[in-house]
């Protein structure tokens, strides 16, 4: 009996299944440019510059509130698996508009941390927004 052939029906389909996601993952990893990961590199590349000028006397940041352009780099990420979903599928599905609420919040928060936006309204606002966002992404699931 060789590695490939199940001893019964049942173990086939989870060990296809291991293959195929394992083929997936090869076929990502060989063409990192698809992905996002490059985009939180910039965004850290370009972060530590800006503190380093600052540190240095020849820059400043102007907000306050810095540390929320971390928050940015899920969002682009989210952003991302949202438009490579959306290009895979071909239309705009559950989970391409799951990811795009979740890039939408994330960069909602980040703007509201920059700006200085006073979260006594903005914080529910901004809960009843993504509540209403899942909702309408459960209701349009086909």
């Amino acid at each position: 009996m060789n590695d490939q052939s199940p001893i019964n029906d049942n173990q086939s389909e989870p060990m296809d299944r291991r293959e195929a996601r394992r083929q997936r993952r090869a076929e990502r990893l060989a063409e990192p440019s698809r992905g996002g990961t490059w985009i939180a590199g910039i965004i850290l590349i370009l972060l530590g510059g800006a503190f380093l000028m600052q540190n240095m006397g020849s820059f400043t940041i102007p907000f306050k509130n810095w540390w929320a352009l971390f928050i940015l780099i899920p969002a682009i990420g989210a952003f991302d698996t949202a438009l490579r979903t959306y290009r895979h599928e071909g239309t705009l599905t559950a989970p391409a508009r799951g990811s795009l609420l979740v890039g939408i919040v994330l960069t909602l928060v980040t703007a509201a941390f920059l700006l200085n936006i006073n979260w006594t309204f903005f914080g529910p606002i901004l809960i009843i927004l993504a509540g209403l966002g899942i909702v309408v992404n459960t209701m349009l699931r086909p």
